[in-house]
């Protein structure tokens, strides 16, 4: 992992997160977050109009001129230079250097792994090493494969996944892995008749690739192998390599796990910087599945000790947890119980982006006005947002719903030109949208087309849930008890003035 950074656009306030999201996220992962910029620019210019995003094509370039500094991606380093730069007409003799260092290295890599990487492609050998249990380190050393082989193919992988061969090296992390791991088919057997202890070693072994033991350098490789497969976009991979990472990081944290050796335990602010990079690593995941990722979004992101990291480190993060709220609301049974700890969470936390401040506007200060605002800024915002584009639409619909079903709640009749604007659309936009949202959703309402209204039912949405029958319930006995505690607050003060009377009198007479 790196602390990679591009560096926050100059001028008016703006809220593209990519220079926050940065330093929390690999070198490697911001190559794809620099191509949609690329691609939003080219938008802005083929549509004659100012770009997007606060960037220019040359100072994403430079960015990514920077960003493969560092890494052995030498040949397309030059290709981008000689795009910044095609006056000079040549690279710079230390990328040519560098270049001729990269090819050397890879040659020393290669031939010290040879004889592993010849073991790894005869088949029939490695089965029946694997047959024997003798597929590990220790096994591979007694037929001459050293622990330092094993090292070096490490590095090679390292090396080939520096290179941006992340195929190569997701395969090679693999590998590794498999040398520290007991094969499940070993595993199954071998429970037979454990301890307790061994069962719960061998349960965290399985969501670990069947790791038996978890120390800093395997626990690197899971996060090697979690970001090959994001970069592979291999996203059913990258789900078990996901889970595989946290369970690593919640292993480590704790502090009587008999499943990682003392020294390779975390400390508290480590665990917290490592939550914080995974959820960070999870958005590539979980908004690339279309089945389950919302749900996985509001699980983590609501989960106590990664809610922690996010008020404590990363509150930018709040966005993506409140979209994924407004998108999930109608599929989640428990949707007002997690609406409701998101507001908590958002009054306590100091963070302003309007997707967020579109929640707070409606659900906290109840301000009409300023929430139709804010959803306009919402649509620019998804829009450009490296992993919410794709949901802009749907979004901007579930977010209408929002302001629909909190407008009816504290009105019994709606005109359907003023909710038109608050809805930012066309009256007759609006007037279809809500007779598809009213068959759909089976409101008790009905439109008065000649008045040209919502008339909202007893038992719609302004029935069990509307806010004046809320306050009149709850100030319903409002004076008596008023009353009753003025009676009782009046008893106790003349029981105390009598008891001080008679504590001054018992003086008295003493004198």
């Amino acid at each position: 992992m790196t602390g990679a950074v591009i560096s926050p656009p100059s001028g008016p306030v703006c809220h593209d997160l990519i220079p926050t999201l940065t330093p929390h996220l690999d070198r490697h992962m911001l190559f794809p977050l620099l191509e949609f910029l690329d691609g939003l620019l080219a938008t802005g210019a083929d549509a004659t109009s100012l770009p997007p995003v606060p960037y220019t094509p040359t100072s994403v370039a430079r960015s990514r001129l920077d960003l493969l500094g560092p890494t052995h991606m030498v040949d397309y380093a030059m290709d981008v230079y000689q795009q910044l730069y095609p006056s000079i007409g040549s690279v710079p003799a230390e990328m040519e250097q560098k270049r001729a260092a990269v090819l050397e290295r890879l040659e020393e890599l290669k031939g010290v792994c040879a004889d592993l990487e010849q073991l790894l492609n005869d088949s029939s050998r490695r089965a029946e090493l694997e047959q024997k249990g003798d597929w590990n380190v220790a096994g591979l050393s007694q037929i001459g494969i050293s622990p330092s082989v094993v090292s070096s193919y490490r590095e090679y992988s390292k090396f080939q996944y520096d290179c941006g061969d992340y195929h190569t090296a997701g395969n090679m992390i693999s590998v590794i892995i498999g040398l520290h791991a007991t094969p499940s088919e070993d595993s199954n057997s071998g429970n037979r008749g454990s301890s307790g202890v061994e069962d719960a070693v061998a349960a965290k072994s399985e969501k670990l690739y069947n790791l038996r033991t978890l120390t800093p350098d395997l626990s690197s490789l899971l996060w090697g192998k979690l970001s090959c497969e994001i970069l592979l976009e291999n996203w059913d991979g990258a789900t078990t390599a996901l889970q595989a990472v946290r369970t690593s990081i919640e292993e480590r944290a704790g502090t009587h796990s008999t499943f990682v050796p003392s020294p390779s335990r975390l400390s508290a602010t480590e665990a917290l910087t490592q939550r914080t990079w995974l959820l960070h690593w999870a958005l590539f995941v979980f908004w690339n599945d279309p089945k389950r990722g919302l749900d996985h979004i509001i699980d983590w992101f609501t989960s106590e000790k990664y809610m922690q990291a996010i008020q404590t480190v990363a509150p930018h993060l709040l966005r993506y947890l409140t979209a994924a709220i407004v998108l999930n609301k109608r599929s989640r049974n428990n949707s007002h119980g997690l609406l409701k700890d998101l507001v908590r969470t958002i009054e306590h936390c100091d963070y302003e982006d309007p997707i967020v401040d579109f929640v707070d506007c409606l659900y906290i200060k109840f301000d009409f006005e300023a929430a139709q605002t804010k959803l306009v800024e919402c649509e620019l915002v998804l829009a450009t947002d490296f992993f919410l584009c794709k949901q802009t639409d749907l979004f901007m619909k579930e977010a209408r719903v929002f302001i629909f079903e909190n407008y009816c709640r504290i009105h019994q009749k709606i005109d359907i030109g003023a909710l038109a604007i608050k809805l930012a659309m066309a009256p007759d936009e609006a007037e279809r949208w809500i007779v598809d949202l009213i068959r759909n959703a089976s409101l008790d309402a009905k439109i008065d087309s000649e008045r040209g209204c919502v008339v909202m039912g007893q038992n719609g949405a302004a029935g069990k849930n509307d806010i004046h029958r809320k306050i009149v319930e709850k100030s319903k006995y409002l004076t008596h008890r008023t009353t009753s505690l003025a009676t009782t607050m009046r008893a106790v003060m003349a029981e105390a003035r009598r008891q001080r009377e008679a504590r001054d009198k018992a003086l008295r007479d003493d004198d």
